[in-house]
């Protein structure tokens, strides 16, 4: 069996989002809020795992339904970096780092999903 989605250059991208998200979050105020951290962890996990899930499915309609998830995952990641910045749990350095980091992994988990081969509901 091969998994496909280990060649895939998001994919590589995407493990290295979690990986910074956790040292910021062992590193900071954040760490006294483990529910906090948990939905941090969970969210960037599912960014990965959105990726390798939908590299299995039928067709491209679908994968690119998984990628969207993995977009939206981006999304709460940003949101409780933001968060946390705002109630003084990190620094604006952090979260201007992940902020700059979601913005390129986003860009990249677009662009593949717009490669694919969608059909339209029309």
């Amino acid at each position: 069996m091969t998994f496909r989605f280990k060649d895939f250059p998001v994919y590589k991208l995407a493990k290295e989002f979690p990986k910074i998200c956790f040292e910021y979050t062992r590193n900071s105020k954040i760490s006294t809020f483990p529910n906090l951290v948990s939905q941090i962890q969970r969210a960037c996990l599912s960014i990965v795992l959105n990726i390798a899930e939908g590299s299995v499915s039928c067709s491209d309609t679908e994968f690119a339904r998984f990628l969207n998830i993995s977009i939206r995952s981006v999304h709460e990641v940003v949101a409780a970096f933001d968060s946390a910045s705002e109630l003084g749990l990190i620094t604006k350095e952090p979260a201007e780092d992940i902020e700059k980091r979601a913005e390129e992994l986003t860009e990249q988990l677009s662009k593949f999903r717009n490669s694919l081969k969608v059909k339209s509901n029309k």
